[in-house]
């Protein structure tokens, strides 16, 4: 038993391609899934829509380990082909927002991914949390409202979320400097308990984050993981690690053991979590033929079920 993402493509949008997808997915030997469409931008799944999907699943007999949730647009600040993820850009739905309307529209989105999770049995959705961390540097007062509507909106989840049995993991990412996120999720993790909110892991953006210690994150927040998106890279140039689109570049969200993330060591910290098997890959798959797709896939699937026996010899070794 072992899961991927079902957007390993690209996040295409028509019910047949996602078919499609999520009949190779099943043909290449995988039992569970994280949907992974829609997970940036602010499309509203319906309640048919919601049926439809649960109906696509089930036909491939498939279980579902998370919904990757969407927190809005990319919150970032875009200006002759520069990109700076310190900034917030202005959006109509971002649960961070000072603006009440706009925040509570946030809410609601995260609410929307929230009611897909509790009908198809995932029991998490991963939620990106893009800290606008040179904002917050620059004044107190702004950084305090930040933090201030950001516990608003994680309050009102709660209080959906448990009744439903539905955990929220909130990813580390790209392009935010290791110690401000450090910070952030020390700040979540202290107020908010384990029986509401957890943490995803991603391999691929903690080696582009932390240069010299690729697996921090999963180490600090060990008894927090309750998701992953397993993923390799090559890491980048220290010189780069300040250049957003070129940090975007370098996720390349590789097969595992292709770059230099230490696996052995990644299925040690995940031994030690709370995690439930199976694991989950979070890759990209770019194929000239189907025959390269599928072929892609299959190595994926061997490549996990290696991934879920390592972690399993670790948990037995206990």
């Amino acid at each position: 038993m072992v899961a991927i993402n079902t957007n390993y493509k690209n996040n295409i949008s028509t019910i047949e391609a996602i078919e499609e997808q999520l009949k190779n997915i099943a043909d290449a030997g995988f039992s569970h899934v994280e949907w992974g469409h829609d997970w940036l931008g602010d499309y509203f799944y319906t309640n048919i829509e919601m049926v439809q999907i649960k109906k696509m699943l089930s036909k491939h007999n498939f279980r579902v380990k998370a919904i990757h949730a969407t927190e809005g647009r990319v919150k970032a600040l875009s200006d002759n082909d520069k990109s700076d993820f310190g900034y917030r850009i202005k959006d109509r739905k971002d649960y961070t927002s000072f603006n009440e309307y706009t925040r509570l529209a946030g809410v609601e989105l995260i609410k929307n991914r929230v009611d897909l999770a509790y009908i198809l049995g995932a029991k998490q959705i991963v939620l990106h949390m893009q800290l606008p961390y040179v904002e917050l540097k620059k004044d107190e007062d702004i950084k305090k409202k930040y933090w201030q509507q950001v516990f608003k909106s994680f309050d009102e989840l709660k209080s959906y979320c448990k009744p439903r049995a539905v955990k929220i993991a909130v990813e580390n990412l790209l392009c935010t400097p290791l110690q401000e996120q450090i910070d952030q999720f020390d700040t979540l993790f202290a107020r908010y308990d384990s029986d509401f909110m957890g943490f995803c892991f991603d391999s691929g953006h903690g080696t582009l984050v932390s240069l010299d210690d690729h697996l921090i994150f999963a180490e600090r927040y060990k008894a927090r993981i309750i998701a992953l998106h397993l993923q390799d890279t090559h890491s980048i140039a220290p010189e780069l690690i300040d250049d957003d689109l070129a940090v975007l570049r370098h996720d390349e969200h590789a097969l595992p053991f292709t770059g230099v993330v230490d696996w052995d060591e990644l299925a040690r910290v995940i031994a030690q979590s709370p995690y439930q098997l199976p694991v989950t890959l979070e890759i990209d798959i770019i194929a000239d033929t189907s025959e390269q797709e599928m072929s892609t896939l299959k190595e994926a699937f061997v490549i996990a079920k290696k991934l879920n026996t390592m972690v399993k010899s670790y948990r037995k070794a206990q």
